[in-house]
């Protein structure tokens, strides 16, 4: 009788090793940068190009839609110029954000990846490239604010492959976007992406819970496309909970103070996308001139990504794609 078989010599653990230094080279690979202290804001308007009904907003969205529906999809080639600034300036940016009530004595690892963008610029297998290399950080939890697609459905069926190796401990929860409603079809994206593993949280919320860590966290429809509603989100639910919210646009920043949201994670605004180093935001998608990072409100975080993708152009200028890696931590 073989009471036991020792293991083929050798081959696992160089296998192990390899694997072991794939993994190390890939989260080399990526940037690591630390955000800023939040910083206090006073909601200043823009009065000029309203970014959800002004007139330049308007003509810049029909703009985009057309390319990205007739010009783009004929001009296989400009995928590559994209997919280079994915391998080469990937940047994840870190924070620790302690939260009132928290509890437990650890920390709980958020991986946000906002504005993916499936479409003419971003292919599944470049996506599953800059998938693997986030996974690297471990997460806990991966949170996903919206903009899957570009412009269409079938740009989200052509990367679902890549969106099902987006796995965490404590589970994969998304909201959509203004582009996700572009595809005319919400049902039927929406099915997509929870067949892929997502749980959409649209104006809804689910409790989560680490090591005695426990907050509320949710999510509220597009401000362009849908209807936010912080008060349904958080309905039925303990007041005395931390609570984490998504939404894909951070001008709806002010409701989430109203309703004593605890820290809001946001994208759409791509930080501008393409910048003069030294200037600001030059094409601004918030009306508050949230563009992007930390910001803080009577007690009220809001954190906007740079995100992953592209729209308009396959470019990005001095403001790299990000993901955000956040340590929620007891205050």
């Amino acid at each position: 009788m073989r009471l036991f078989q020792l293991p083929p010599p050798r081959r696992p653990i160089a296998l192990l090793w390899e694997e072991s230094r794939d993994a190390r080279a890939a989260e080399a690979a990526v940037k690591h940068e630390l955000l800023a202290e939040p910083e206090p804001t006073e909601f200043p308007r823009r009065h000029l190009f309203n970014p959800k009904d002004g007139w330049f907003r308007r003509t810049e969205r029909a703009t985009n839609r057309f390319l990205s529906r007739r010009v783009f999809p004929q001009l296989p080639w400009m995928r590559r110029p994209y997919a280079a600034i994915l391998e080469r300036s990937l940047t994840v940016s870190e924070a620790q954000v302690p939260l009132a009530r928290l509890g437990g004595s650890g920390d709980v690892k958020v991986l946000v990846i906002s504005d993916i963008h499936a479409g003419p610029f971003v292919t599944s297998e470049i996506l599953q490239r800059t998938f693997e290399r986030l996974l690297t950080l471990r997460p806990d939890l991966i949170l996903l604010p919206g903009d899957f697609a570009t412009v269409s459905v079938e740009e989200v069926e052509e990367v679902v492959p890549a969106l099902r190796i987006l796995q965490a401990p404590l589970g994969v929860y998304g909201v959509l976007g203004n582009h996700d409603y572009y595809t005319d079809d919400v049902e039927r994206l929406s099915s997509l992406l929870e067949n892929a593993g997502i749980e959409l949280l649209q104006n809804r919320s689910v409790i989560v819970e680490k090591q005695g860590a426990r907050f509320l966290l949710g999510g509220v429809d597009d401000l362009l496309g849908g209807l936010p509603d912080f008060r349904q989100a958080l309905k039925g639910h303990e007041d005395d909970l931390p609570t984490v919210m998504m939404s894909h646009n951070p001008d709806v920043f002010p409701a989430a103070v109203e309703s004593g949201v605890s820290l809001l994670l946001a994208g759409h605004t791509h930080g501008g996308q393409i910048r003069v180093p030294g200037l600001s935001v030059l094409v601004r998608m918030s009306r508050y001139r949230l563009d992007e990072g930390r910001y803080s409100v009577d007690g009220s975080e809001l954190i906007v990504s740079r995100g992953l993708g592209a729209t308009g152009l396959p470019l990005r200028v001095a403001c790299p794609p990000e993901a955000l890696l956040l340590s929620l931590i007891s205050a």
